[in-house]
C-alpha cells in the first residue's frame, strides 16, 4: 500500500493465524501503520475495539513460543486475549518483500 509516498507491505493476520476474517477487502477494513527498528508495515484489521491497560503474561514461559504473539492477558470479563508481537510481524513482512 502507498502511504505518504512510501510502499508498505500489508500484514494480513487471517493469513498468518489461519483465521476466517469478517472483512476481506482493504477498502472495507482498517490499516494500522506499525514501525519497528525503522521499518514500517500496514496491519490489516476488521475493526478497532478500544484501548485497555493490561498485565501481559509470557506465553513462552507458560505454554510455548507462538509466532507473532508476544504474550496473553486475562480481560475483565475472564476471556483470554493474545498480545501481538508487532515488531516480529513488521520484520517478517519486510523479509517477505525481499
Amino acid at each position: 500500500v502507498q502511504v505518504r509516498g512510501e510502499s508498505l507491505p500489508i500484514i494480513a493476520l487471517p493469513e498468518i493465524f489461519n483465521l476466517h476474517p469478517n472483512v476481506t477487502s482493504v477498502h472495507d477494513g482498517i490499516l494500522v501503520i506499525l514501525e519497528a527498528e525503522g521499518r514500517k508495515a500496514a496491519l490489516f484489521v476488521d475493526d478497532l475495539v478500544g484501548q485497555h491497560q493490561v498485565v501481559i503474561k509470557s506465553l513462552e514461559t507458560n505454554y510455548r513460543r507462538v509466532k507473532g504473539v508476544s504474550g496473553a492477558t486475562i480481560m475483565g470479563d475472564g476471556k483470554v486475549a493474545l498480545i501481538l508481537d508487532t515488531a516480529a510481524l513488521v520484520m517478517a513482512s519486510q523479509q517477505e518483500m525481499v
